[in-house]
């Protein structure tokens, strides 16, 4: 008998298959459990798969079953009338010590599921240990991954702040040249322009290239000015 805390009453203690593997309720809704000389019950299916034959070893405590008295089908819950008549007639030694076998395979039972509850309780905490070892080991793994990627963030922001900078340089440096182009285009230009002078009443004349005089043009026309000399000398 069991006691819940919710509604602080009992509740049957409930057996079930020793079978670790199998460990469902026994009861005699489907067909009647085996027990045998050493305290253990099966479920019908395992029963019959560990125990059909005789000699027989108990899956459990490796107990050798050699007589058909070893291994029962019993009922669970017979009618009370039937425990009675099963009793009436033995001696009263036989009497206790029934009764003391019955307490004694009870009380191994619940040990039995104790120990049964506390491995599985063990291996769940076996579970969760390694699983938060596995998460601990993923989230580390995944802050080491954060920081490095902070990192290539923070470098590639910083070429890009001075990627920014030269460019703003270069920009400037172009813009200069620039300028600097076009003055000295309109230097160029100013120079190649015709050259204007201002004379003394402040009008403006434009000086345009006197023309060439062929040298021979320019001989005769110089004599043509010159008064002619008469040769006076003896020859």
């Amino acid at each position: 008998m069991t006691l819940d805390n919710e509604t602080n009453s009992l509740h049957p203690f409930v057996l079930k298959c020793n079978v670790s593997a199998c460990y469902q309720e026994v009861s005699n809704k489907t067909d009647q459990p085996w027990i045998t000389v050493c305290g253990h019950i099966f479920c019908a299916s395992c029963g019959l798969a560990e125990l059909g034959k005789l000699p027989a070893i108990c899956p459990i405590c490796s107990h050798q079953l050699t007589s058909p008295f070893d291994i029962i089908q019993s009922e669970l819950n017979p009618p009370s009338h039937f425990v009675e008549m099963v009793l009436m007639g033995l001696n009263p030694d036989d009497c206790l010590e029934a009764a003391r076998r019955g307490i004694s395979f009870w009380q191994s039972q619940s040990i039995l599921q104790l120990s049964t509850a506390e491995n599985s309780v063990q291996a769940t905490r076996s579970q969760v240990v390694e699983l938060q070892s596995h998460y601990e080991d993923k989230v580390a793994g995944m802050n080491r991954e954060i920081f490095s990627l902070r990192e290539e963030c923070h470098r590639l922001k910083e070429e890009n702040s001075k990627l920014q900078n030269h460019k703003s340089e270069v920009s400037a440096n172009q813009s200069a040249q620039s300028y600097s182009y076009v003055d000295t285009k309109q230097q160029v230009e100013d120079k190649s322009t015709t050259t204007i002078n201002t004379n003394a009443s402040g009008t403006i004349r434009k000086q345009y290239p006197r023309p060439s005089i062929p040298p021979h043009h320019a001989r005769s026309s110089r004599n043509d000015n010159l008064p002619q000399r008469q040769f006076l000398g003896k020859f």
